[in-house]
């Protein structure tokens, strides 16, 4: 099967796709250097963290390294690009996933606050959907790659490749179609919707009155928590729900104009692996108290190093 697409070549698109991926490497290298370096930094919540934050460093060292190539260097292999579309679609499925467990998870904690979660619970969860995954897009394509992958000729310089770039098409038969849409993307965005109803209900929720010290801290730190959960969940939703759309729109409609559209969200859906760093930082205390730590010891040792120099004048 062969279809028509157009290529890209823009020089500040090269640009801004190689200053994401650097972006993208950078901040999630970060994320397990401060969970490395943090002693107490062990909690549930944080194997959802690490989990998302490796799936976040696989797309941007090796998905859309392979993209740039395929875009504007030269195409892809066959098998090279199976393993392009295996990792990129298993990425964004865990991420869903992901998502989606978070915030049950959370929700159970609330239920039940005095009921430690195991992480190796999580951990196992976590793998297990994962390879799930990696059953459901990697066996139709490593058992027959040729039959499933389209073969696309760009009609500004008459060149075949067996990917289309940035996602701009399906990879799979219509039944796989079907399953992605109803497993990968329906279901586990329709929890997520219902779970955030739950967890902004919980928000709004009035402080207990006349708590003690103790108790007051507590509910703090839970209430941060759950705004942690909840900013995770909104800011996926705001920046990969538009790609979701589309990207089930093109298996029934595709033309030139929805390739482009679906092309543009493929940009907001990345972007999510810049920002998911920051937000970390930002509301999940583990982290932030990590990066604050961080900073005092600069700060202590440029202190240190100033004194001596002052000392031998």
């Amino acid at each position: 099967m062969a279809i028509e697409y157009e290529d890209s070549s823009s020089v500040p698109e090269k640009l801004a796709l190689l200053v994401l991926i650097a972006a993208i490497v950078i901040g999630n290298v970060c994320v397990f250097v401060t969970y490395i370096v943090r002693s107490d930094g062990k909690h549930w919540s944080n194997m959802f963290v690490l989990g998302m934050a490796f799936v976040d460093l696989f797309i941007g060292s090796f998905v859309l390294p392979m993209r740039f190539i395929s875009a504007y260097d030269k195409p892809l292999t066959s098998r090279l690009c199976a393993a392009l579309t295996i990792g990129e679609s298993c990425s964004i499925a865990c991420i869903i996933y992901n998502i989606l467990f978070m915030i049950f998870v959370r929700l159970y904690n609330l239920k039940k606050a005095f009921q430690p979660i195991r992480r190796r619970y999580i951990i196992i969860l976590l793998l297990t959907i994962w390879l799930s995954l990696f059953v459901f897009y990697g066996i139709p394509f490593m058992i027959n790659s040729s039959s499933y992958l389209l073969t696309v000729t760009s009609s500004t310089t008459n060149q075949t490749s067996f990917c289309t770039t940035y996602a701009t098409s399906i990879h799979h038969p219509l039944w796989m179609s079907y399953a992605e849409i109803g497993l990968i993307f329906s279901f586990p965005l329709l929890c997520i919707f219902l779970g955030n109803t739950f967890l902004i209900r919980h928000l709004c929720q009035r402080r207990p009155r006349r708590l003690d010290s103790i108790d007051r801290r507590e509910y703090l730190v839970a209430k941060k928590m759950t705004w942690h959960v909840l900013s995770l969940s909104l800011a996926f939703l705001c920046l990969c729900l538009p790609w979701i759309s589309i990207r089930i729109l093109i298996i029934f409609v595709n033309t030139k104009t929805i390739q482009r559209t679906l092309q543009i969200t493929y940009y907001f859906l990345i972007v999510k692996c810049v920002v998911f760093p920051i937000l970390y930082a930002a509301t999940n205390a583990s982290f932030r108290g990590s990066f604050a730590m961080y900073r005092h010891k600069r700060i202590t040792t440029n202190n240190r190093v100033w004194t001596v120099h002052a000392y031998f004048r």
